[in-house]
């Protein structure tokens, strides 16, 4: 067998070493993990835009809690009933006019000289000191027992009748319309009878009037 120069000899001993060492640094070394990272930002709760139109924030049933409860009443005059409730509720004096008008045979609603509901109703709702409002008081109204009138109507309150009962004007105090004071002066002997806020709907789903005073 032929022998390797010396040279040659030092140089596989070297390189034998640096594998062996190459080696011994891989298994050494922390075994490197490649993860995907980033970062959640999170968003301030979004508040739902205010679309209450300019002058209109002033409705005296803001955070009123009213059940509207059924009645005996033909299905008609318990439908143009809900939905002037619903109106009122919202202080919505449009559709409140457009209810009043819909069937064109007349609606009262003051005993002024006003040309429209719906302006008369939002002048009073967010320029007048009276009280009780007309928006709290027709929905308020809607929520008493019903009286008949002298044209046969479906009106609110029973209070509104020749003959009202103790607990047809106590219900009023009750629900914070009017204050004893007012309902005694109402039923004093110079008195007409039930001046205030009142309502009526025909048998055929007219909504005649809502008015107060005489």
């Amino acid at each position: 067998m032929r022998s390797l120069p010396p040279i040659v000899l030092a140089a596989l001993a070297l390189a034998g070493c640096g594998a062996d060492d190459a080696d011994e640094a891989g298994s050494t070394a922390p075994p490197v993990t490649v993860t995907e990272s980033f970062t959640v930002t999170e968003q301030p709760p979004t508040t739902p835009a205010d679309t209450t139109p300019e002058g209109e924030g002033a409705c005296s049933n803001s955070g009123l809690r009213l059940t509207l409860s059924e009645q005996d009443l033909p299905p008609v005059v318990a439908d143009v009933r809900k939905r002037v409730f619903d109106a009122a509720v919202a202080c919505d004096y449009d559709t409140l006019e457009q209810i009043a008008v819909e069937k064109g045979e007349g609606f009262t609603f003051s005993y002024g000289g006003e040309r429209g509901a719906a302006d008369y109703w939002r002048g009073v709702e967010e320029g007048s000191e009276e009280e009780p409002k007309p928006m709290r008081a027709l929905a308020t109204i809607l929520t008493q027992p019903f009286t008949r009138n002298e044209s046969g109507s479906y009106a609110w309150p029973t209070a509104y009748s020749e003959s009202p009962t103790a607990e047809a004007w106590q219900a009023l105090v009750d629900a914070g319309l009017y204050s004893q004071d007012q309902i005694e002066e109402m039923q004093g002997p110079a008195s007409t009878g039930y001046l205030g806020y009142r309502t009526a709907i025909t048998p055929d789903g007219q909504w005649q009037f809502f008015v107060a005073g005489d």
